[in-house]
């Protein structure tokens, strides 16, 4: 009876399994040419679509003895001339604008003899002769306005673009109080700049590309910022710095700079030292140097990364922060504890892996 009640069972089940039931019977499956099944040809990439964007070609980067007043960059009294990118890119096939977003990266490439350069700000003397500078990659406050009383689109297979030589920059960009900022160094800087989509006049059709005339570009500004003594004789052999961009389709990142408090310590300190660097990030430690161009100029201090732990913020838990761990008897420690130190605090660098660098300082008393 259990041998034939199995059978019986198994008949069912197979039955039930070959016959389509009312769920499938309604199905919307395309059939072309009576078939019902095949496979399909897959790709996978990532959407870059063209951008149309104007970069100033050059940064040229002065002292400026007659710096003063004022928001532009002429207030500070060494810096570049504004950067300012203007973002009119429309995706012409699905009549939409496209935000960006711009990373800058600088770094100091060679300085002449008696130069001395600090990587955080200090206080500028007039009257000096010393040759003391420090210079930064800020974001504008406000960017740089246009002239958009004279707009025309391009002509021939990009009719359906603004024509970006029609919208001249009218409006100097702010600088002052600027919040994105961050230190040029010998080991570079990294800056990330958001800007945001073109907006369109054409109220008619909601349209970008209808009359591309009537699309308003965007702009984001960042320069070259920082202070020296302008009385010394600079020349222009005295400081190289490399500067690099990448600009690419991008809603905004929100990358800032991360950062890490002073650190102070005794010689006599009987514990391991740990620095706090906070907004990390997915980023992780790569190496911390000391900076000091009056003495050993640019130091790397070796060791002094290989112990870093990765923890979320206490009170910002979306914020990752990172606790580097140096042994209380590293000799760098000591040799900063030392009679040529002693008190004095030494510029210290903390690279990260996505290429920004913290600057802050350490003093050992």
């Amino acid at each position: 009876m259990k041998s034939r009640f199995t059978k019986i069972a198994a008949a069912a089940m197979a039955l039930t399994m070959c016959m389509p039931t009312a769920t499938f019977a309604a199905s919307t499956t395309p059939v072309i040419n009576g078939e019902t099944s095949g496979s399909f040809n897959t790709s996978f990439d990532v959407y870059s679509p063209a951008l149309h964007i104007s970069v100033p070609l050059k940064a040229d980067i002065q002292v400026n003895p007659l710096a003063g007043s004022g928001d532009t960059v002429k207030q500070f009294s060494v810096a570049s001339n504004s950067i300012d990118i203007i973002n009119a890119s429309v995706d012409t096939e699905a009549d939409t604008a496209i935000p960006v977003n711009v990373t800058v990266q600088a770094a100091i490439t060679n300085t002449a003899e008696g130069v001395v350069t600090e990587y955080k700000d200090f206080t500028a003397d007039e009257k000096s002769t010393k040759k003391k500078i420090n210079l930064m990659l800020t974001e504008a406050v406000t960017a740089a306005t246009l002239d958009t009383t004279n707009r025309k689109a391009l002509t021939g297979d990009q009719s359906k673009l603004l024509d970006l030589a029609s919208v001249p920059v009218n409006g100097a960009a702010e600088y002052t109080n600027a919040t994105n900022s961050t230190a040029i160094t010998k080991y570079g800087s990294l800056l990330s700049v958001d800007i945001a989509v073109p907006t369109t006049e054409d109220t008619t059709n909601n349209s970008f590309t209808t009359d591309p005339a009537k699309v308003k570009p965007t702009v984001g500004s960042f320069a070259v910022t920082g202070v020296a003594n302008t009385n010394a004789d600079w020349s222009k052999d005295d400081i190289a710095v490399a500067i690099t961009y990448k600009v690419k389709a991008s809603k905004a990142l929100n990358i800032v700079a991360a950062t890490a408090a002073a650190v102070t310590r005794t010689a006599s300190d009987t514990t391991d030292l740990k620095i706090t660097v906070a907004n990390v990030g997915e980023a992780t430690v790569t190496a911390l140097a000391l900076h000091n161009d009056d003495a050993y100029k640019d130091l790397v201090w070796e060791g002094a990364a290989d112990d870093v732990t990765y923890a979320p913020n206490t009170t910002t838990p979306t914020q990752t922060d990172a606790t580097i761990t140096i042994k209380k008897d590293d000799a760098t420690l000591g040799a900063l504890a030392g009679d040529d130190f002693k008190g004095k605090a030494q510029t210290l660098v903390i690279a990260l892996s996505d290429g920004r660098m913290v600057v802050t300082d350490i003093t050992v008393n």
